[in-house]
């Protein structure tokens, strides 16, 4: 049984993207151990997820602190190498760049291949936060180092097209479908009924609580607003308290479900009506990526709102699976509102999405990629 040991920087709550692609190997006969960092040192150290072995690494560190990540990273990476030194590893499956650099060492070490999983342009994410001097640097580094690893991995094809450019070889697309998960009735009306929404119409967004992705905006626009539906917004995030503030003065018009474990976003997204993503196009990830919502509304068949000139925008466009809105929060609540009041049209876009989703942006037809990657350089 080969053994495939994947790098992450985070402690795998889990990560959806991982989650499944760890999930598809060992159900096709392989070993996976995952060496995630956990920044926070709260969760538990060894444990077995669908047949994944996650071993939690230290040092203590932080997701905002930029000085404080980079003091304690190179400690990450001399754990995870020493964990390493005591496997017996076929291939090395390493996740974005902040690991890339310890599985590099390791792979040649041991001249066995490296797979380079970029779930985006990481200094493109960085940018956010950091000075332009501190971006060039990194840039610099991400152009450097992608060169390096057997097979490259990504998202999408105008992420792929960016790291051929920077000279990435063996480069290939497996992009964050999901699989359809069957949703019981029950448990949809058990959320209906718990949140008081039946008959009622609803918009959903479920995930990272940060800014560029328009919430505040949105959400304030609708409670000034007299749209006859309710927004909903769920997930964890440094835009949490105020979020939660908005919900408790909206008399019902936004509610805020917190944190909501992964396996319970499909139930939600069947009880919802509309989904949402719109990112703001001016951050080149946001404007290239393709978000897990995309392909979440798909699976649903329901409906989905994103921002146009971006990559989302370019599939929807050409799926009909939604509508897309500049970025901006009244424009945004103007699509929502078309889409719930227009009967034939909301038909039209859920059912043209979830055709997009049999067809092609299913996570059987990106399982079957990866599987062919694997089996290729195992031979």
């Amino acid at each position: 049984m080969a053994h495939i040991v994947m790098l992450l920087s985070n402690p795998f709550r889990p990560d959806p993207r991982v989650h499944r692609e760890a999930k598809a190997l060992v159900s096709a006969g392989y070993k996976v151990t995952i060496l995630c960092w956990d920044r926070e040192q709260k969760h538990t150290k060894q444990e077995t997820i669908d047949g994944i072995q996650l071993i939690r690494l230290g040092p203590k560190s932080s997701f905002e602190n930029t000085k404080l990540f980079l003091k304690t990273i190179r400690k990450f990476w001399k754990e995870a190498r020493q964990e390493m030194s005591a496997m017996e590893i076929d291939i090395i499956h390493t996740h974005d760049l902040d690991t890339l650099a310890p599985a590099i060492k390791e792979a040649k070490k041991r001249k066995i291949p490296l797979i380079y999983d970029s779930h985006e342009i990481y200094h493109e994410m960085a940018g956010e936060r950091l000075s332009g001097f501190m971006i060039g640097l990194i840039k610099s580094y991400e152009k450097r180092l992608v060169k390096k690893p057997d097979v490259l991995i990504t998202v999408n094809e105008k992420l792929e097209e960016i790291f051929r450019d920077f000279g990435a070889r063996n480069t290939h697309v497996i992009m964050n479908c999901r699989r359809e998960v069957p949703v019981n009735e029950l448990d949809v009306d058990v959320l209906e009924k718990k949140l008081d929404l039946k008959d009622k119409k609803t918009a959903i967004y479920i995930g990272v609580l940060e800014p560029n992705r328009q919430l505040l905006e949105l959400a304030k626009a609708h409670t000034a607003s007299q749209d006859d539906f309710v927004l909903i917004y769920g997930g964890y995030g440094s835009l949490e308290p105020e979020i939660k503030k908005l919900a408790d003065s909206s008399n019902g018009r936004l509610i805020f479900l917190g944190r909501v474990q992964p396996d319970k976003v499909p139930a939600y997204n069947e009880m919802s009506h509309v989904l949402l993503a719109t990112y703001d196009p001016a951050l080149k990830n946001n404007r290239l990526g393709a978000p897990n919502k995309l392909f979440e509304s798909m699976s649903a068949g329901r409906p989905i709102v994103v921002t146009k000139g971006t990559y989302a925008g370019q599939v929807v466009e050409n799926t009909g699976s939604g509508l897309t809105a500049d970025y901006d929060g009244k424009t945004a609540l103007v699509a929502i509102s078309r889409l719930l009041a227009d009967n034939e049209l909301y038909s039209k876009c859920a059912k043209a999405g979830k055709l997009a989703f049999e067809n092609q942006y299913n996570w059987l037809a990106q399982e079957k990629k990866l599987l062919n990657i694997y089996s290729s350089l195992l031979k």
